[in-house]
């Protein structure tokens, strides 16, 4: 049972992130292009006018803190509520469509941009997720692969019940992986396609590591869009079941297959990456110095490099972790100092952050097997108010340490720990050193941390 909770925390994980990250493209210098166009009303009884003019609709590209910044598509609706226009973006992916009318934002709608496709979006406000209407090609084929992963996360809540366990479990995973691949091989291009493909290989890991790499290395031959998925969860693979340099010799081949020079940075970052998690903290920066040589006039490569050398220096595994100091919305004091003698997990993040509520629960499942290993939980909400706090806790169960708002000095602590990624996490040892910084989509990485702690000195309850 404890084996399956896991995995499924694992899993979880891994859809989320791949659904908000997507698999990145070579930059051509090309945007790509979507029309968008449709008729957005309001409900009689509330606008007897029938003017439905002015009702804004906005997309835009979250930046890492979740903010958004370029706009990749505005509109405004006449009189009649109907409106178009043309959608420029970097990369296909899933974005969120906004509604807002006088400076009101009143609902959003998640929907996939792919270029050329046309998008038509019909709704009636305030009731736009019930009355919402959205047809083109690439939303439609994403519906259906919806289907298949409502389907798993099924299996998942009969697991979590205790209903699915043992060979029964594993004959489950296969026979979803099998359906996803099924639906990549029939739908390929469009997203939706990419997105079964990510899933089916997902699924196998911790299962049938064979069979997953088998797929893996398909997708990486036919498309090199695979390539930065394949970094990650091969490398994954080779650093935790065979060897470290094993690890390093697969990023090295996955090199060979593009010839994008962004996927090569993005290679080299997560080599750096892997030395620097696995505390080979002088060859992270050999290979960091010849990194900046290479890509330092590449302004994204430049932001990347400026973060990576401060958590080098101030958060690399074995560091001592930096000062804080926080109340606790029950008004105890909690410092670096306080903490000494207890191993924790320090989370400093957006409580209205999507991905981090997607989270919260696995985080609960994690909570309640290591609390008894005697590892605690300090969460520090961030842009927050105790509004938004009690908001939060008022549907979820508060079961460890949360800092009150106004009790921190907010830009000390994004100075700090170095934030540029929400949610970020700091897992520290009992004695103040940092076992290890993980940003965003990184929480699966946390098990490995906590068994770090353990393994000295207790059973490893997983």
């Amino acid at each position: 049972m404890i084996r399956a909770v896991y995995f499924i925390l694992f899993l979880s994980i891994l859809f989320y992130s791949f659904l908000i990250t997507g698999c990145s493209s070579p930059d051509t210098g090309q945007k790509d292009r979507a029309f968008i166009h449709g008729q957005i009303t309001v409900d009689a009884e509330l606008d007897t006018t029938a003017n439905y003019s002015g009702i804004q609709l906005f997309i835009g590209s979250p930046d890492t803190l979740g903010e958004l910044t370029d706009t990749v598509f505005y509109a405004e609706t006449d009189r009649q509520g109907f409106f178009e226009g043309t959608a420029q973006f970097e990369n296909r992916n899933m974005y969120s469509l906004f509604i807002s009318r006088h400076d009101e934002r009143l609902a959003y709608q998640d929907l996939v941009l792919a270029d050329g496709d046309t998008i038509r979006v019909n709704a009636e406000l305030p009731d736009f997720q019930e009355t919402a209407e959205l047809i083109s090609r690439e939303n439609d084929l994403y519906q259906k692969y919806e289907r298949l992963e409502n389907g798993i996360n099924r299996v998942f809540q009969f697991v979590n019940a205790g209903l699915v366990t043992g060979d029964s479990l594993e004959i489950e995973i296969m026979k979803w992986s099998n359906l996803f691949w099924d639906f990549h091989r029939e739908y390929d291009d469009p997203f939706a396609g990419e997105r079964a493909a990510i899933s089916s290989v997902a699924l196998l890991e911790g299962w049938d590591h064979e069979l997953m790499m088998e797929r893996l290395r398909e997708l990486v031959r036919s498309d090199s869009r695979f390539v930065p998925f394949a970094s990650r969860i091969g490398l994954r693979y080779y650093a935790r079941n065979v060897s470290l340099e094993s690890a390093l010799a697969f990023l090295d081949t996955l090199d060979t297959y593009h010839s994008s020079s962004e996927f090569s940075m993005d290679l080299q970052r997560n080599r750096i990456e892997l030395l620097y998690d696995s505390a080979r903290v002088e060859d992270a920066r050999r290979l960091l110095r010849q990194f900046k040589q290479e890509y330092t006039e590449i302004p994204e490569s430049r932001s990347w490099i400026d973060r990576f050398e401060y958590d080098l220096t101030s958060l690399a595994p074995g560091a001592e972790v930096p000062d804080f100091q926080v109340r606790t919305i029950e008004d105890e004091r909690i410092t670096k100092h306080s903490m000494l003698g207890s191993a924790y997990l320090l989370e400093l993040t957006q409580l209205d952050n999507r991905l981090y509520q997607q989270q919260y629960d696995r985080g609960i499942a994690i909570y309640h097997i290591y609390k008894n290993y005697g590892i605690e939980f300090v969460t520090i909400p961030i842009r927050s108010s105790e509004v938004m706090v009690n908001a939060f806790f008022s549907e979820r169960p508060r079961l460890w340490h949360v800092a009150r708002p106004g009790s921190f000095d907010e830009e000390e602590l994004r100075d700090q720990f170095n934030i540029n990624v929400i949610p970020t996490r700091i897992l520290v040892d009992s004695e103040g050193n940092v076992i290890r910084k993980y940003e965003g989509t990184e929480f699966n990485d946390i098990i490995s941390g906590l068994r770090q702690i353990l393994n000295s000195n207790t059973e490893d309850p997983l």
